[in-house]
């Protein structure tokens, strides 16, 4: 979406630059006095028209200077067939039509200097719009796309004036005085409408006879300029547009260089034939990497996945098997638990009584390594199972029953 609004912008300011190039190329046509003096000598107006050709040549000045605002009226007096007349553009039609003129010219002129900000602000939106990578290219291509449209809409109105000028010429009026289309279709579309209109001069007109025949040559010449600049601005965007290829392949000439098969074709056609090769290639875990950078511009760097290490066996510690001194363990040494003491048989109501000798207590559950020695001297006293409830004798009591 960006790149795209870039690219809009960056072609209705390619429009507006070549519109007011035109615009200054035609205002420097009119303003060469001597092309237009030439001109005249070169159609033979001074002898069709009766007039000389240097009052041929301040007549127009007049009527140019009226139209660029620099004189309030075009009257001008000069000899015409032998006859001296004070004002040679005497019908009221020429005075309309020349404020006409004279009012879309002023317009224009205004237009012309506030589009050339216009102009700066599209072109700073579409260099800076486009994402990273793709900006000379998106600048590039609106600059073509541009010149494109605007050389193609002067080649059609170029071939329409060739094969039917009239059509074109009313047409063509319509457009930059759309005031009289107006006032042409309610007065019924008719061909008395069409010319009662201000820019339908009579016959008799000493404007019309005097410009029409140098009407081509003027045209001709400022076609040459505006062409000559379509063609300017079309090179400028192709060489913009070939450095942003050069960057783009210069990027892709800098990917590591990853494993292919021997029959599988390397892409070497551009970068988006190496791009779509990756992501064939790549893992599914970087082919999201990969479409990123591929949208910033970004080299296609493919890594290889790592091995993922192996995982270490786990080493349970049980209560009841205690672990061996020769097993290898990552965790700190922890004391070791003590065993647990069971006593099997009833449990007396009341404490024993304290006993001269003190009883072996068997520890039953995990067998020990060694077993437990017995004093020579000290009888052995086990407490089982069938053990009797009272509580044990005095040895002297012992004695006296024995």
């Amino acid at each position: 979406m960006r790149n795209t609004l870039g690219k809009l912008c960056v072609i209705f300011a390619t429009l507006l630059l070549l519109f007011a190039v035109a615009f200054v190329s035609v205002a420097f046509v009119l303003k060469d006095s001597d092309f237009i003096e030439n001109q005249f000598q070169k159609q033979n107006v001074s002898e069709q028209m009766g007039m000389s050709t240097p009052d041929l040549s301040a007549a127009t000045d007049v009527l140019l200077s009226y139209m660029r605002g620099e004189r309030e009226n075009i009257r001008f007096g000069a000899r015409v067939n032998g006859a001296e007349l004070d004002n040679i553009f005497y019908h009221e039609k020429e005075v309309v039509h020349m404020a006409e003129v004279q009012s879309l010219w002023l317009g224009l002129s205004a237009f012309v200097r506030y589009s050339l900000l216009a102009m700066f602000a599209l072109f700073v939106l579409g260099a800076l719009l486009p994402e990273r990578g793709k900006k000379r290219a998106m600048l590039g291509s609106g600059i073509i796309w541009g010149a494109g449209v605007f050389g193609g809409v002067l080649v059609f109105f170029g071939v329409w004036a060739v094969m039917n000028f009239q059509s074109f010429w009313t047409v063509f009026h319509f457009i930059i005085f759309p005031g009289s289309l107006f006032q042409y279709l309610a007065a019924g579309a008719t061909p008395d409408a069409l010319n009662a209109l201000n820019w339908v001069l009579s016959s008799d007109s000493i404007m019309v006879n005097m410009l029409m025949p140098i009407f081509p040559g003027l045209v001709m010449r400022c076609g040459i300029f505006v062409i000559a600049e379509i063609v300017f601005v079309l090179l400028i965007g192709l060489l913009i547009r070939l450095i942003g290829y050069k960057k783009v392949t210069a990027a892709v000439a800098d990917i590591v260089t990853v494993e292919h098969d021997a029959n599988e074709p390397v892409a070497i056609d551009g970068p988006d034939l190496v791009l779509a090769h990756r992501l064939r290639n790549a893992p599914v875990s970087q082919r999201e990497e990969l479409k990123r950078r591929a949208k910033k511009g970004l080299p296609l760097e493919v890594q290889k996945p790592r091995p993922e290490p192996e995982a270490e066996p786990v080493i349970e510690l049980r209560t009841d098997a205690p672990q061996s001194a020769d097993e290898p363990t990552d965790e700190p040494d922890e004391p070791a638990e003590e065993p647990v003491i069971e006593l099997r048989g009833d449990e007396p109501d009341e404490p024993a009584e304290e006993p001269a000798e003190e009883p072996v207590i068997e520890l039953r559950g995990d067998e020990p390594d060694e077993p437990v020695e017995e004093p020579a001297e000290e009888p052995v006293i086990e407490l089982r199972g069938d053990a009797a409830d009272e509580p044990a004798k005095e040895p002297e009591q012992k004695e006296q029953d024995e």
